[in-house]
């Protein structure tokens, strides 16, 4: 039997992604790419919505499927680990345009769990591109979601009951801040309320934990901004009592989102998309909180400062908030955004849609 030479053996290997310890052929069509026949009237615009492509900034989606960010509690120091490789990894194959990673929080402090992920320090870097990478090896796109838990911070895991821990099962009760000194309810810490400085160096936070998520690879940087959270507390009435440049009226209470926008843009290329997760309503009584007009207002200016897609969801800030719940309940909440009809602004929706003509027809 003759040797094989490089020109013909080349025939029967697939290309290889390149820069990783380990061999996997590359994806020449994205998994999820809908397969289009013009002849036969099969076109992007004939095929059900949720599978047209779509393109944010310059950043091409083979499809509208995206995977939504969900906290494992699995991390020790907030590093991502083999488990998140594995989690995340079944979802690159499964055909979905981008992967939102979990809330990683860009302060030790900010984290709603002991065991949430981080990007508060370099050394959180590479084992984030270990699932960036990943990702991409399946020629699939990456979103980090940037967060910060505000007085929600300390708390056990949904199914031990989101119960205040203590320090000595690694807690951090008396390091909870927020915008005024008010907890969550009784079972949460009351939050220290934060300086100036401290506000100040939250930003930056923001800032250096975009940098990181660059440094690894990502693709799009998602900001975490509602259900009651640092960023939407510092946005509502109803949770920021403060008397000054970040507190009282509503330029100032949106003002650390604004400047958060903004350091985030300092440390990103031009190109990258960023996107927000916006409660548009906090669902008290008129007047209590913040409300949908609010989320009209702020959107424009987000957008200004170069946020280029809002998830819209919805309250999370105060105790008191009574939910209508029901099937597609936020939607009304995202339509409202979409006919502010902004340029080159993207608009998500979420919230009990259950079934696939749900999703085509939102």
């Amino acid at each position: 039997m003759g040797s094989i030479s490089e020109s013909q053996y080349s025939d029967f290997r697939s290309e290889v992604v390149a820069g990783l310890s380990y061999y996997t052929p590359k994806q020449r069509v994205p998994v999820g790419t809908a397969i289009l026949d013009p002849k036969n009237g099969v076109t992007e615009k004939s095929i059900a919505p949720a599978f047209r492509p779509i393109s944010i900034r310059g950043l091409k989606f083979q499809n509208r499927i995206w995977v939504a960010p969900m906290c494992m509690y699995s991390c020790q120091d907030g590093m991502f680990s083999d488990f998140h490789v594995a989690h995340y990894g079944q979802w690159a194959m499964r055909g979905s345009a981008l992967i939102h990673l979990e809330a990683t929080a860009v302060t030790a402090r900010g984290r709603n769990t002991p065991q949430d992920a981080g990007i508060w320090s370099d050394a959180h870097i590479a084992p984030l591109k270990r699932i960036v990478d990943l990702i991409h090896s399946q020629s699939q796109k990456v979103a980090i979601q940037l967060q910060h838990a505000g007085r929600k911070g300390s708390v056990t895991p949904p199914w031990l009951g989101l119960r205040l821990v203590p320090d000595e099962f690694d807690g951090y009760a008396n390091q909870v801040q927020g915008p005024t000194a008010e907890p969550w309810n009784e079972n949460y810490a009351t939050p220290g309320e934060m300086s100036e400085d401290e506000i100040l160096e939250t930003i930056e936070a923001y800032g250096q934990a975009a940098r990181r998520a660059v440094e690894a690879g990502v693709d799009a940087i998602a900001v975490h901004g509602a259900h009651g959270y640092l960023l939407h507390s510092f946005a509502s009435p109803a949770t920021n009592k403060r008397k000054d440049q970040w507190g009282g009226s509503f330029e100032n209470r949106t003002r650390i989102g604004v400047e958060i926008i903004r350091a985030i843009r300092r440390n990103i290329p031009e190109n990258m998309p960023v996107f927000w997760k916006i409660s548009a309503v906090d669902w008290l009584p008129k007047g209590e909180g913040w409300e949908l007009e609010d989320t009209l207002r702020y959107i424009p200016i987000l957008a200004a400062e170069g946020v280029d897609l809002f998830d819209v969801s919805s309250g999370g800030t105060d105790r008191r908030q009574q939910v209508q719940l029901g099937q597609q309940y936020q939607v009304p909440f995202a339509k409202a955004v979409k006919d502010l009809k902004l340029p080159n602004v993207f608009v998500a929706a979420v919230g009990w849609i259950r079934d696939a003509d749900t999703v085509h027809d939102v």
